[in-house]
């Protein structure tokens, strides 16, 4: 009998181990290959952070060297440029620093001499000795240097990937993938680092033999460019695209084209310099993060192949053992068969498997072996049942259960209790998950109030109340004021700080039981039952704004935000949710018009105003419809001499023998298409009206700017619109403006750019109207693709009490020094026109030169040669 079971156990584990051998060292084979291809691509990563480390600190080295070389030193320099050149260079030598002490790299010959190299580079530019072709030379050649190496190392990495752990999981391609994507960046970085040189350069032959340089990197870098497009890679192509449409690469870009464009001997003046400078840093900042791209992929896809291998090696040595476990329990039932007793324990053993758990007991007398087996048997039969037991628990949801809380026999039992007990926990945190997904669905996460959803609902079942019981039901559309600025002041986590503040004042002075959520952003709503009479309501929204005006502390600082509230009105709940919060938000609305801070019913007067207004948008309509809409002119002209630069085309209505003025019915227009339609009638009769008087012989060379929408400008239709009022009249490109206010452009800051930059391509010129009243800084206005700055009139209006003219002579420098030109809106005295002449503004407009006046008028005033508004002006 033991001489059949030692061979019934024996043979079959020799067999598994014949079977199971080579593939368990095919497994270990591919875990060590993968841990090769991982190392690789780890230390590949380093040579080539290093190589752009050491690139970016090239370039922010010789330019403070040849700043000096100028008289400029590195605070003028870093002023010029717009950020701070020694921060930067800094920042670069510590990452240099922490790449060559990495232990990956350290091991490298190479990396010891370069860190010789650089150490005494360094110290001759912080000794001021430094020459500049010295230092260039020492850090091309360490560049240089790691450039092989890379390519070296890049070499074995493929042909380490090429083995079958690194084609199985990609590697491979991976690993081509990172050899395009070196060489696209290094062409790339390469390309900044011979434009810069050649900006700095000043011998012709230096200029020269770097313009050469430059026009084969630019053919190269353009091949791999439509090469890189082709690239399999979501991650990398996306980085690509960001690379692409980015603001200072675009610069960066059009500097090349301009560089290879003009004369070899003109110089560059400092602004050039500076903006080719900025622009090459965040190029190699982007070129760095797409190469980090692509080297992270084929070390993620290297980490988990070595991941998977090891995952399958450990489960090859789990069925080994499983099947030896399975060998041994089949050679004990073969030893039942030998007795009765292992005949009787195999019936048992059947009836346990058909689930018959309730039968005797087997015996444990006999042999020692069969004992054991008989009673292993019963305590599994225990188990069993105790299972059975316990998994009817879990069914059922009841966790507690006493049978969950008592361990089974032995460590089969104690095994499964402990399973038992995860699967507890895992429905305990199931319903604890479930709860939190509820209230995570009504209530918002920011503030814990309930949200848009539950509000809605909530305000369903306050309107059936009310109709049932004939109550009244208030709706408190509450919108915070100010929340923009101090968000925008003190940052968006700030900005939290101050929602979850307001929500909390708001549930402490609402009634007891108010309903108060927030909507969304700064929109909070309370919604109050059983409201006696309107005047409760008046006061409950008067006492929130005072709650929610006080000042808030914010860690080290306090600030201040105030609310509008617009009120609902509902008695006996005869409209639905929809049309009671339609209503509280046209009033909140009105408020926010009116002053803010304010509260405001929708009542029967507020619905007056609102058919008033639907009325004045159908008769609008029918007015463009008719052409009954016209244009007046107000000149624009020179600070200094006095004479016509161009109009401005300001839209009229008259209805029913009424003048309308342009802030009532343009909002009116603004709420739709409408306002399209609008621009783009005053797009085609202003140019036709400035081909019409440039064919008569009058004001020929003077500009007419004509305002456009926010709509309008981030409508497909624009360019369309601007180009066929340019055809239609066959006016000159370069004489027609567009005015744009700053609002226009942070609604949608990418679409309205992209429109704007098409605009300009074509010739016609961008002005941005009432600067200074928006959110743009003046910092920002580089990369704004604008021509003119328009000075709004509340700071002219501070001139001549001379209390703003130290902001407008700020606005003026700094424009100039951008190269845009400033006109000085609402000009209505001599004072004022005075003070803009001595701040060097170049164009005035307003009453003092001119009111805006229909065409006719405007022409026979200057036929008559007569004076305007006390100044005269002729045309150019």
């Amino acid at each position: 009998m033991w001489i059949r079971l030692v061979a019934l156990v024996v043979v079959p584990l020799v067999g598994i181990g014949v079977v199971a051998a080579p593939s368990f060292r095919r497994s270990r084979a591919i875990v060590a290959e993968s841990q090769e291809i991982d190392q690789r691509v780890v230390r590949l990563n380093a040579l080539l952070e290093l190589r752009y480390a050491l690139t970016t600190e090239l370039v922010p080295t010789e330019g403070l060297i040849r700043a000096n070389e100028f008289g400029v030193d590195a605070e003028q320099a870093s002023e010029l440029l717009g950020f701070d050149v020694a921060s930067r260079l800094a920042a670069s030598r510590i990452t240099v620093d922490r790449i060559l002490s990495d232990p990956v790299v350290q091991p490298m010959q190479l990396i010891e001499e370069i860190e010789r190299s650089v150490v005494a580079a360094r110290a001759s530019v912080d000794g001021g000795t430094a020459i500049i072709d010295e230092v260039h030379q020492i850090y091309s050649e360490a560049i240089d240097a790691l450039t092989e190496a890379s390519s070296a190392e890049l070499d074995e990495t493929i042909s380490a990937s090429s083995t079958s752990a690194g084609q199985v999981q990609g590697v491979e391609a991976a690993a081509f993938r990172l050899v395009g994507t070196f060489e696209f960046v290094r062409t790339g970085s390469d390309e900044v680092e011979a434009l810069f040189q050649l900006t700095v350069l000043t011998t012709d032959a230096d200029r020269r033999q770097l313009r050469d340089q430059l026009v084969a990197l630019r053919s190269m870098y353009q091949r791999q460019l439509e090469s890189m497009r082709r690239i399999d890679s979501p991650a990398i192509s996306s980085m690509l695209a960001s690379i692409e449409s980015n603001p200072d690469v675009i610069a960066f870009d059009r500097s090349v084209d301009a560089e290879l464009a003009r004369d070899v001997t003109t110089p560059l003046d400092v602004s050039m310099l500076a903006s080719i400078f900025r622009a090459g840093f965040t190029r190699f900042d982007l070129f760095r993060e797409l190469l980090q791209i692509a080297t992270g992929e084929a070390t993620g896809l290297a980490h988990q192949r070595q991941k998977e291998a090891t995952t399958a090696q450990r489960n090859e040595a789990i069925t080994i053992a499983v099947l030896a476990l399975v060998t041994s329990l089949c050679a004990i039932a073969i030893a039942w068969s030998l007795s009765r007793r292992m005949r009787h324990l195999a019936v048992r053993a059947e009836q346990v498997s058909q689930g018959m758990l309730d039968g005797p007991r087997a015996d444990e007398g006999g042999p020692r072996e069969i004992a054991v087996v008989a009673q292993a048997l019963n305590d599994t039969v225990d188990n069993l049942q105790q299972i059975q037991a316990q998994a009817t628990a879990l069914a059922n949801g009841d966790l507690d259960d006493p049978s969950l809380a008592t361990p089974g026999a032995g460590m089969l039992g104690a095994s499964v209790h402990a399973t038992v007990e995860r699967l507890s926990q895992a429905w305990r945190e199931r319903e604890q998950l479930q709860e939190r997904l509820a209230y995570q669905a009504d209530h918002d996460l920011l503030t814990g109030l309930p949200n848009r959803k539950f509000a809605l609902e909530a305000l369903g079942i306050a309107l059936a109340n009310a109709r049932a019981n004939g109550g009244t039901t208030a709706v408190l559309f509450l919108d915070l004021d100010g929340f923009k600025q101090a968000n925008d002041a003190h940052g968006h986590h700030m900005g939290d700080l101050v929602l979850r503040a307001c929500a909390d004042r708001l549930t402490e002075n609402a009634r007891p039981h108010d309903f108060v959520a927030r909507l969304g952003g700064d929109e909070f709503l309370v919604i109050a039952e059983g409201v006696s009479h309107v005047d409760e309501a008046v006061n409950m929204a008067s006492r929130l704004i005072a709650a929610v005006s006080l000042p808030i502390d914010l860690q080290a600082t306090t600030t201040r935000v105030g609310a509008s509230v617009g009120i609902g009105i509902n008695s006996g709940g005869v409209v639905s949710s929809s049309e009671l919060l339609r209503d509280a938000d046209n009033a909140v609305h009105r408020a926010k018009r009116r002053g803010k801070g304010r509260v405001e019913v929708f009542d029967e007067l507020a619905r007056a105003e609102q058919a008033m207004q639907a009325d004045l948008e159908k008769a609008l309509a029918a007015a463009v419809e008719h052409g009954d809409l016209r244009l007046h002119y107000q000149p624009v002209t020179d600070t200094v001499n006095g004479q016509l630069q161009g109009f401005e085309a300001l839209a009229r209505w008259r209805r029913n023998g009424q003048d309308i003025p342009p802030d009532v019915f343009i909002p009116v227009a603004e709420r739709s298409e409408l306002v399209n339609d609008i621009g783009r009638w005053a797009l085609g009769e202003a140019t036709a009206q400035l081909a019409r008087w440039t064919a008569a012989g009058v004001y020929v060379g003077a500009y007419m700017a004509v305002n456009i929408s926010g709509r309008h400008l981030l409508s497909d239709d624009l360019i369309g619109d601007v180009s066929s009022a340019l055809d239609a009249s066959g006016l000159d490109p370069g004489r027609l403006i567009v005015e744009i206010t700053e609002t226009m452009i942070l609604s949608d800051t990418i679409s309205a750019v992209a429109h704007l930059e098409s605009l300009r391509s074509i010739g016609v010129r961008v002005a941005l109207d009432d600067f200074g009243t928006g959110y743009t800084s003046i910092g920002q206005l580089w990369r704004l693709p604008v021509d003119i700055l328009k000075i709004d009139g509340s700071f002219i209006s501070g001139l001549d009490a001379k209390t703003d003219q130290a902001i407008v002579g700020m606005m003026i420098e700094v424009a100039h020094t951008l190269g845009l030109t400033l006109v000085a809106e609402c000009v209505e005295t001599g004072s004022q026109h005075e003070a803009l002449r001595e701040l060097h503004c170049d164009s005035v407009q307003g009453y003092l030169i001119a009111r805006p006046q229909p065409p006719e008028e405007l022409l026979a005033n200057t036929l008559a040669n007569q004076p305007l508004a006390g100044r005269s002006w002729t045309a150019n």
